[in-house]
């Protein structure tokens, strides 16, 4: 495979994931750039843009085939966006796309690590695409670092990049940040490739996770399948092994609580959430935001609304539910079908309990940018944060810090990572339907002195933990995550 040149040894910090930030103009340069939207852009591109640095990962460019990956890599598509960060692109084939994108990573890994695993497939050609595009990130990394560099991997796509780093003689300091959960042992056993996996993992010098329950499921997992010395550090956990020590952390992942704040003082958000208010009238507003994933129980949602109308008929006509659900995988069958069962969903509720003037259920199918994004928060009365299972879940920490205002309520999941880090939502069970609505009643009948004491607790904690803050707690000691910020 055809290899980048080096850039200048020391360079502070190369990030490596699965997708960049942005789609990168076409090689020729014409084009402009198209910000992608996800949990781990919004965190890690703001502590980037503040420590300076590479950020390297797939550009969005899908190529028929190898030869053409090998032609691309001797002259790869590199962008600076306006904050200063330097993107290097990286294509896939047709066929990774296929396999080792919708086929391992979210056939395989994303249902395992989720707890889904009546969902999971496993088909050993599609980890051998894995094996392949980790090894292809590896090497373009590689070529980029210096003796002095720190590589920072991210995520479930690219477990195998630590592990291939150092068999191609990488010596350096190489994090690791899971962004979703780490399943408990007995589920991640069944994965044929579990050994290679760990192996990919133990090979960096720290591994962070957002929770203490997935760091111990990871700890505990490693402990049953490889020979470990497990040796407690303060915050850290070392695992102690025969090619070394590799230190398992905590390390809740926060948001550019600044920029958010910024946008909810921004005269023309507020007067975009000021006419979102006037379209519903007098009704009350409720509002949730998610990407297309059963992870995420938007069925479940809606099933609660129902409920919510049988326990207070009060509420029927006086309340309505702003859902906005952003696009993802439409290439696999299974979202395809999922899209096609909330749309069933939505048109069956509106037709059961709508009546003249009035629809329960005002359905966006879209992605929002932030400025539209925070408009509707600041025009919420209850935010719905209520996934099935969820690594950390950002929505949460969005909505408390667009609230400037000091006002809003959240309902939120127990299953979401971010749940103990927000005391003052409601949590719930997102299985028990009867128990969302209550607890959605509740939120409309609290008093604005109850509302204002939970958010002003919810808002203490976000502001503690930003996305600047978080990565300095990654990447504060060598190999090791600090415990996040209470």
């Amino acid at each position: 495979m055809s290899s980048v040149q080096h850039a200048k040894p020391g360079e502070p910090l190369i990030v490596v994931s699965n997708r960049l930030p942005y789609n990168l103009p076409s090689a020729s340069g014409s084009g402009t750039p198209r910000r992608n939207v996800g949990g781990l852009v919004n965190a890690v591109e703001p502590a980037l843009a503040a420590r300076g640095g590479l950020w390297v990962g797939w550009d969005g460019s899908v190529l028929p085939n190898l030869a053409a990956v090998d032609a691309s890599l001797a002259g790869p598509r590199r962008w600076v966006s306006p904050e200063g960060v330097e993107f290097l692109g990286a294509p896939l084939t047709e066929r990774e796309l296929a396999r080792y994108y919708h086929g391992f990573c979210n056939a395989a890994l994303w249902p395992l690590f989720h707890d889904f695993i009546g969902k999971v497939r496993y088909l050993p050609e599609e980890y051998a695409l894995y094996e392949r595009v980790n090894r292809r990130m590896a090497e373009v990394v590689l070529a980029q670092a210096g003796p002095a560099s720190r590589i920072w991997v991210h995520d479930f796509h690219l477990m195998r990049v630590p592990a291939i780093l150092r068999e191609l003689g990488f010596r350096g300091l190489i994090n690791f940040f899971l962004h979703i959960p780490f399943p408990p042992g007995e589920i991640f056993r069944t994965l044929p490739w579990r050994d290679q996996l760990l192996s990919g993992l133990l090979a960096a010098d720290g591994v962070a996770f957002h929770h203490e329950r997935y760091r111990e499921n990871f700890v505990r997992t490693a402990q049953g399948l490889v020979p470990l010395d497990v040796v407690p550090l303060g915050k850290q956990i070392g695992l102690v092994g025969s090619t070394g020590t590799s230190w398992a952390s905590v390390s809740p992942i926060g948001i550019d609580v600044e920029d958010f704040e910024r946008l909810a003082g921004d005269p023309a958000v507020i007067a975009r959430s000021r006419r979102i208010r006037s379209a519903h009238g007098e009704r009350r507003l409720l509002f949730a935001a998610d990407r297309l994933d059963y992870t995420k129980g938007i069925r479940k949602r809606f099933h609660a609304l129902e409920r919510l109308f049988d326990l207070r008929p009060d509420l029927v006509g006086r309340a309505d539910f702003v859902t906005v659900v952003v696009p993802s995988r439409h290439q696999v069958e299974e979202y395809r079908s999922l899209k096609r069962d909330v749309d069933r969903e939505v048109g069956r509720i509106n037709g059961e309990r709508g009546e003249d003037g009035w629809l329960p259920i005002h359905y966006r199918y879209r992605a929002l940018d932030r400025r539209e994004l925070v408009a509707h928060y600041l025009a919420a009365d209850v935010a719905l944060v209520t996934p099935l299972r969820d690594g950390m879940n950002l929505v949460a920490s969005e909505f408390v810090a667009s609230r400037v205002d000091g006002d809003g309520a959240l309902v939120l999941s127990e299953f979401a990572g971010v749940s103990d880090r927000l005391p003052g939502a409601m949590l719930v069970n997102p299985y028990d339907v009867d128990g969302v609505a209550a607890a959605i009643a509740h939120a409309l009948d609290m008093s604005e002195s109850e509302r204002r004491g939970r958010m002003a607790q919810m808002r203490r904690r976000v502001r503690a933990l930003t996305a600047v803050s978080w990565a300095d707690d990654c990447l504060s000691s060598p190999g090791a995550c600090a415990e996040g910020a209470a």
